[in-house]
């Protein structure tokens, strides 16, 4: 009942920011994806743009309350990622706001070395750890010495308020101990490797041992959560791998990657065979228990995966954190106003995560692993294909191994169409043939026909070669007949019909089987996936695309193929609804 009311007292005063609030509907919705170099420019001006006249980054733009003070735990985190900006882009401007910052946090350290949180003057340690962040990385790239000494201090404090089990209770969060204190550990021991302070390595370490002592058999980590009562955020989960990857980078501790991993495989397979995306919440089951989205921890998870990627090299790892930036490169406000560059806390923006709210942290753990991502130099269309892959793997619903009615639909028009070309050599090439059901009907049927399938998700040895529709394993002008059923739908139609067009040999013939958005389930269909009944996410960066006839003959036309014949196909097993299912049948040659 709270959340309800809460939710309603949110719309009601997000009403005073009607472009925010307009923005904040528009791209739980979003589908446009920039480069990754765009988003990290949007998301990086936006940083700069809600630093505060005192130096420190705004925690978050609300549409409740507006633009918020600033906040002394994630300006610290802040700093290394807009100096790795103003490296990569060469721009001055994010090194000079870092700068800014940390004169700020300089300032505002308290006497014992501590730092204090945004609204209580008490000090705590993961403001402290996630502050000393920033010092050690300003040494680094300034060699001012005032950070040096602001980073012994911090570390110091830090040391001296330990647990005699290595965790921090009685100056954390709500006094309760948190497994997610790696991140203020694996910081002590960056500025102990630095200045080579043994002291502050052991007690680094003795954190990082009492972090391992807490995990389950099952992986989970005890103490994940900002309340002991309250199911962990991926947010947090998240934080707990950044900090042990951390240390493992900088130990080699073949341990602590072993415990890493127990986490992160359950996570990933939960993620391969769950969902498209991590959920909001989990608890010590890893039982998602929230729905919603984190962004912040999908973006942290993003950044875990591509590291574990590189450490173990597991592609699967690589799949799920470009899928995942796909879909937060689409949640990305990338128009005018207080919020261009800015994510949301969670999708919907009322989720009980940061609800209404603009999180700068947010911000920079996007541009953290974006950073790391670019180094594939993935196009955009790359990324939708890992995402789709993801997804068409996850649903077994829409990939047959036997023919099905529809399928015998479709071949008896080919059958048809094609009888007069049945005894000549010719080379057909399945796009998307999924498992290969249709192959080895062409096989038996038409003998004298090269059959060739192409798939980028169910690899089949010596049958099936690996490609797509963006990027099709054959020579140029090579193919007499293409054949793809239901699968231009998934791509972006013109990347597809440009490279369709590359491998079409003149007077070659176009065979497409698509859905028709006019039937019953056509109209339906935004509803359906609306409500997450669909192969996509409710809030999937991409979703089917279904074309009129119309359509479909001015695609064929801008790509210099006419048309010869369209024509609706009914469903056959949908006796009862006649227009449930509709479907084109389409063949058109190349002039």
């Amino acid at each position: 009942m709270k959340q309800i009311v809460y939710k309603i007292y949110g719309f009601v005063s997000a009403l005073k920011y009607p472009k925010a609030l307009y923005l904040s509907f528009k791209y739980s919705f979003n589908q446009k994806i920039l480069t990754n170099k765009e988003h990290m420019v949007l998301a990086s001006n936006w940083l700069v743009d809600i630093q505060n006249g005192d130096g420190g980054y705004a925690r978050k733009f609300s549409l409740i309350s507006g633009r918020d003070d600033s906040y002394i735990e994630t300006t610290g985190y802040i700093i290394p990622t807009l100096l790795n900006m103003a490296k990569y882009f060469n721009e001055n401007s994010y090194k000079k706001s870092a700068i800014k910052a940390g004169e700020w946090l300089l300032n505002i350290q308290n006497s014992d070395g501590s730092f204090s949180e945004i609204d209580d003057n008490r000090p705590f340690a993961f403001d402290t750890g996630q502050v000393l962040i920033g010092l050690n990385q300003l040494f680094l790239e300034t060699e001012d010495e005032r950070y040096q000494e602001a980073a012994k201090r911090a570390s110091y404090w830090l040391a001296d308020n330990q647990e005699s089990d290595g965790s921090w209770e009685m100056v954390a969060y709500n006094r309760q101990k948190h497994s997610y204190y790696t991140r203020v550990s694996s910081a002590m021991l960056a500025y102990a490797l630095v200045e080579n302070d043994t002291y502050i390595e052991k007690q680094a370490l003795k954190n990082i041992e009492w972090v391992v002592s807490q995990q389950q058999e099952n992986g989970y980590f005890n103490h994940a959560s900002f309340l002991e009562e309250v199911p962990a955020y991926l947010h947090t989960l998240i934080y707990i791998l950044e900090g042990l990857l951390d240390v493992y980078d900088m130990t080699k501790d073949e341990k602590i990657l072993e415990v890493i991993l127990r986490n992160a495989n359950r996570l990933k397979e939960i993620n391969l065979g769950d969902g498209v995306l991590l959920c909001s919440q989990y608890n010590s089951d890893f039982r998602c228990t929230n729905g919603e989205r984190c962004i912040t921890g999908l973006a942290q998870w993003a950044g875990v995966c591509l590291r574990l990627f590189e450490i173990t090299e597991d592609k699967n790892y690589k799949e799920i954190a470009i899928s995942t930036l796909f879909y937060l490169k689409s949640k990305q406000i990338q128009e005018g106003g207080v919020l261009k560059g800015a994510l949301s806390a969670s999708v919907p923006f009322w989720g009980r995560y940061g609800a209404f709210s603009f999180v700068n942290w947010g911000n920079k753990f996007f541009i953290d692993s974006l950073l790391l991502l670019d180094k594939y130099k993935l196009d955009i269309k790359e990324e939708q294909e890992y995402f789709v892959s993801l997804a068409f793997s996850l649903n077994e619903t829409v990939v047959y191994d036997a023919l099905t009615a529809m399928d015998r639909a479709y071949l008896k028009k080919i059958d048809d169409y094609f009888k007069p070309f049945k005894e000549q050599s010719l080379t057909l090439l399945d796009l998307g043939c999924g498992r290969g059901r249709f192959l080895d009907y062409f096989t038996q049927n038409y003998p004298k026909w090269k059959v060739i399938g192409v798939e980028p998700t169910f690899e089949k040895e010596g049958s099936i070669l690996k490609g797509s529709a963006y990027d099709i394993p054959v020579e140029s002008n090579s193919i007499d007949i293409l054949f793809s059923i239901e699968v231009l739908q998934h791509t972006y139609i013109d990347d597809s019909m440009r490279e369709i067009e590359r491998v079409l040999k003149k007077e070659a013939h176009l065979v497409i089987g698509e859905r028709n958005p006019w039937s019953v389930l056509g109209i339906l269909k935004p509803l359906l996936e609306l409500k997450g009944r669909w192969m996509y996410p409710w809030d999937s960066p991409f979703r089917e695309k279904w074309y009129g006839k119309s359509q479909w003959r001015d695609i064929f036309g801008k790509y210099n193929i006419e048309m010869k014949q369209i024509e609706t196909i009914n469903n056959p097993r949908d006796k009862k609804v006649k227009f449930l299912n509709r479907y084109y049948f389409m063949v058109g040659e190349m002039r």
